[in-house]
């Protein structure tokens, strides 16, 4: 693995009106246009919708995961983006997907905590939060992987 490879993980507020049960067409497109580019810039990573919110992890070469994630700060489907962690890091979470989709079984907790993190962003502990993310995200991924598509 390359010593240039990075992890970024941020959340952000959905910009429509849509919930869970309504974003499908939303989220589907998301993820189509973000397995296009992140496979064509070798990035890997896992997406999350859970009651209005986003967070996603990306994975890759430094400069690869700053383009996207410069896109992602102009997308007019997201406001409130705060970046939790961006670092070095090895080996990578979720090297098999160009973008996984983690759900939204995330639940109500979960978008109570980003509620109030993003109401209070300067008490957010990004290492502490980005661990946590990592780990329900890495489980509903794998849970994703043993339902089926």
């Amino acid at each position: 693995m390359s010593p240039t490879e990075h992890a970024l993980i941020y959340v952000s507020r959905s910009n429509s009106n849509v919930h869970d049960h309504s974003a499908s067409e939303v989220i589907r497109n998301i993820l189509t246009q973000s397995r296009a580019k992140n496979a064509r810039l070798g990035v890997t990573g896992a997406l999350l919708f859970s009651e209005g919110y986003f967070c996603q992890v990306l994975e890759g070469e430094r400069a690869a995961v700053e383009e996207i994630f410069s896109a992602i700060e102009i997308d007019p489907r997201h406001r409130d983006i705060t970046l939790l962690t961006f670092r070095p890091a090895t080996p990578r979470r979720f090297p098999a997907w160009s973008m996984a989709y983690a759900g939204s079984d995330a639940g109500p907790a979960w978008a109570e905590k980003i509620e109030g993190l993003l109401l209070n962003p300067s008490e957010i502990d990004g290492d502490r939060m980005g661990r946590e993310l990592l780990v329900l995200m890495t489980d509903l991924v794998r849970q994703q992987d043993l339902d089926g598509p």
